[in-house]
């Protein structure tokens, strides 16, 4: 199979994704000695149109190297990147420690933040699973920008899918903190439209959840088993509390 050129210069290499008038792939830039690998997003018929507002309008994304028309579509360029997306690093039985789980969530949250002046149809993209990279080796992230052509893509979104990622990473076990709990339940229950007045908040939350955690890891082993039992109790009688009172105002 013949090697496939766009512009005469970036040669692909990987078929990440392709439907209808869109696909994303992988290419090496022949002309740079170094032969860079780019991610490449190509809009047609009318998606061409529409991202080309998009790419035309977007400023300070240090990993978009430009837009141009090949055989009548437009081709964004990426600078590619590789690592572990964040659905791989963090699932239910994940390994991951307070302060790293902790580290994460601040740096998905600051990304989150970067990218919301962004045009929604690539800041939303950043913050997709398959697009938000884990590198656990160096305690950073990154993003691939597949920027696929979905719908209903705005600030309410951006705000929606970075409550899921950030509830992936705090997913509720034994040993959570009280604060980080709190902080999730805040998401889930939709209390925040924008990212300005939810970042204050998270700066916060994230001193009382470093300062909880801390509490419970001073202790010796066995203090921190019963601090943890007394913390699980005593949340499970307010739970049962609360689905008493609204069982009460159901049937009032």
């Amino acid at each position: 199979m013949d090697a496939i050129l766009i512009k005469s210069r970036y040669k692909v290499t990987h078929v990440l994704y392709a439907e209808g008038d869109y696909a994303a792939c992988l290419a090496v830039d022949i002309e740079s000695r170094e032969k860079t690998e780019y991610l490449l997003n190509i809009y047609e018929s009318e998606l061409k149109r529409r991202y080309v507002r998009c790419f035309a309008e977007l400023r300070h994304c240090s990993e978009f190297e430009g837009m141009f028309i090949a055989d009548d579509a437009l081709v964004a360029v990426f600078r590619a990147a590789e690592a572990e997306n964040i659905d791989s690093v963090f699932y239910k039985g994940a390994d991951s420690p307070w302060d790293e789980r902790l580290l994460y969530a601040g740096l998905v949250m600051h990304l989150a933040l970067s990218v919301s002046d962004f045009p929604p149809e690539i800041g939303c993209a950043a913050l997709l699973s398959r697009n938000l990279l884990i590198h656990r080796k160096t305690g950073r992230i990154s993003v691939n920008y597949v920027a696929l052509p979905l719908e209903g893509m705005n600030a309410r979104e951006l705000v929606f899918l970075l409550g899921d990622q950030i509830e992936k990473i705090f997913l509720k076990r034994f040993s959570s903190a009280d604060a980080e709990i709190e902080f999730v339940q805040k998401l889930k229950l939709g209390a925040f439209t924008s990212l300005p007045p939810l970042y204050s908040y998270w700066l916060e939350m994230k001193k009382e959840i470093e300062a909880q955690y801390e509490r419970i890891y001073r202790k010796n082993a066995l203090q921190r088993a019963l601090y943890l039992v007394f913390l699980n109790a005593r949340r499970g009688l307010r739970r049962a509390f609360h689905t008493r009172a609204r069982g009460k105002r159901d049937v009032a």
